[in-house]
């Protein structure tokens, strides 16, 4: 059950995105729900939009001092993150704006599905995104799952060329902000769940009881994987993890109760979570460092409900 304050902040008519998709993922209504149609109409005049629209070059791009036409991953302005934005905020296709920037960054999309040096933190966070645009289909993103679900690695993870070999005598360890963003692509991918690509990604985590060193399980791998964060990016938050391995159903798992308690921290006496860092210049801001945060709140009730849902619960 959720605090009725809560589901009141979490439903304020100043914020229909959060009104949305907290009706649609929180409390299940159907999409043909008068109250569901009515506030999806709102989004795309919204003021959270908005703001995000009026930065866009008229050839479908952001721009970060003058760079950005192509695949930009210098700050937190250009394309992909704010196509990742306009994702969260529940924009789609079927808005013009949206196509002509998707459509067009897809175009930059390799012949492998990669778009530049193999970073999963980057192709994992554009995967979740289009998915959620409603491109799911389209080859092109269909060619960078290909790539994510047929890179192995020996422990089960993720690294970027840059990293990858780098060390003669020993294997480099997979990087824990990749692994993050390819988990929230898998948890967007519901028909990769069982395979054994994506059952290895969730056991690298079990096996790091989510975000703790394995050599010293009491110690967080780094800092930032305790931390909530949002709008979500390149780096690996606790929000993006516990919701991600909740949605595939190992949120009852003993491997994540710490993980859990991470969270609990977090919640303030009015039972909303606090944020603890959001990425500086970005487009979508959704309130102050350390403050109560009804987006992060979003998350992690959708998190916490999805480990309670028993028909999601499973074992490796």
């Amino acid at each position: 059950m959720i605090d009725p304050d809560v589901l009141n902040a979490l439903l304020n008519d100043r914020d229909p995105s959060l009104r949305y998709r907290t009706l649609t993922e929180l409390l299940d209504r159907a999409a043909d729900d008068p109250e569901v149609v009515a506030c999806r109409e709102r989004i795309p005049a919204s003021q959270r939009v908005a703001r995000i629209m009026t930065k866009m070059h008229p050839e479908g791009y952001w721009l970060f001092k003058g760079d950005g036409d192509g695949v930009c991953y210098r700050d937190y302005v250009t394309t992909h993150f704010n196509l990742a934005n306009l994702a969260e905020l529940g924009m789609g296709r079927a808005d013009e704006r949206v196509a002509l920037a998707a459509d067009r960054y897809l175009g930059l999309t390799q012949k492998d599905g990669d778009y530049d040096g193999h970073m999963s933190c980057l192709y994992g966070l554009n995967i979740r995104s289009f998915v959620m645009l409603g491109y799911g289909e389209d080859p092109r993103v269909q060619r960078t799952i290909a790539l994510m679900h047929t890179t192995e690695r020996h422990d089960g993870g993720y690294l970027c060329d840059m990293h990858e070999g780098k060390r003669i005598t020993r294997a480099v360890k997979s990087c824990m902000r990749g692994c993050v963003n390819a988990l929230t692509a898998y948890a967007a991918l519901p028909h990769l769940w069982d395979t054994p690509r994506c059952r290895a990604l969730v056991d690298y985590f079990l096996r790091r009881r989510v975000c703790y060193r394995m050599g010293d399980p009491e110690t967080p791998v780094f800092g930032e994987i305790t931390s909530t964060i949002f709008p979500f990016t390149w780096r690996a938050g606790l929000l993006e993890a516990l919701y991600a391995l909740s949605t595939m159903g190992y949120g009852q798992r003993d491997e994540m109760t710490a993980a859990w308690g991470l969270l609990d921290a977090k919640r303030d006496e009015g039972g909303l979570y606090r944020l603890d860092w959001d990425p500086p210049r970005t487009l979508l801001r959704t309130g102050k460092r350390g403050a109560p945060n009804t987006w992060v709140t979003f998350y992690a009730l959708l998190a916490l409900s999805r480990r309670d849902d028993s028909h999601r619960s499973r074992a490796v």
